[in-house]
């Protein structure tokens, strides 16, 4: 008896399609689609880019080459961030924030520490980059905020000060 229900128990389970009775094809289709629509939502997105080179090899003559960026609302940014330093401690990241709270944000970064690429968890924060590390280039892509005036900063320690600029959002 125990024979016959074992039988008749894998009949069963053969019949039932096994472990690929579509739903996997519906899911790869599914998520096929969402592809394209995001695709397509991208390509209506107005981009609008900008290569920043952080210059120079010592503490006093580090800064970005790009001292203002100007944008329309609803735009979205792709920074194009190119470090042309060569000395080690040349790491630089690209922090954009709330105006006024720079040197906040850039101090709090040194608690944050390498463990979070020096961006602290800060409601000031609005987007920033990976660290790039001399000679590398990352790129930092986000929607811009609401109209307004914002900065961006190097929040790597001892950076802040000469590595800044000013964010406007038409």
């Amino acid at each position: 008896m125990k024979k016959i229900s074992k039988i008749i128990f894998c009949a069963f389970l053969i019949s039932c399609g096994g472990p690929n009775n579509g739903v996997e094809k519906q899911l790869t289709n599914s998520n096929l689609t969402k592809v394209q629509d995001a695709e397509i939502e991208n390509s209506k997105k107005e981009w609008v880019e900008f290569e920043i080179r952080a210059v120079g090899n010592t503490m006093s003559d580090m800064k970005f080459d790009i001292e203002n960026i100007q944008v329309n609302n609803d735009s979205w940014i792709r920074i194009i961030l190119i470090n042309e330093g060569e000395q080690i401690a040349m790491k630089h990241n690209i922090v954009f924030v709330n105006y006024g709270s720079r040197k906040e944000v850039a101090t709090q970064a040194l608690n944050a520490g390498p463990n979070m690429k020096y961006v602290p968890n800060n409601v000031n924060v609005i987007a920033s980059s990976d660290l790039a590390e001399p000679g590398e280039t990352v790129i930092l892509e986000f929607k811009a905020p609401k109209k307004g005036n914002y900065e961006y900063v190097c929040t790597y320690p001892g950076h802040s000060e000469s590595m800044r600029g000013y964010f406007i959002v038409k």
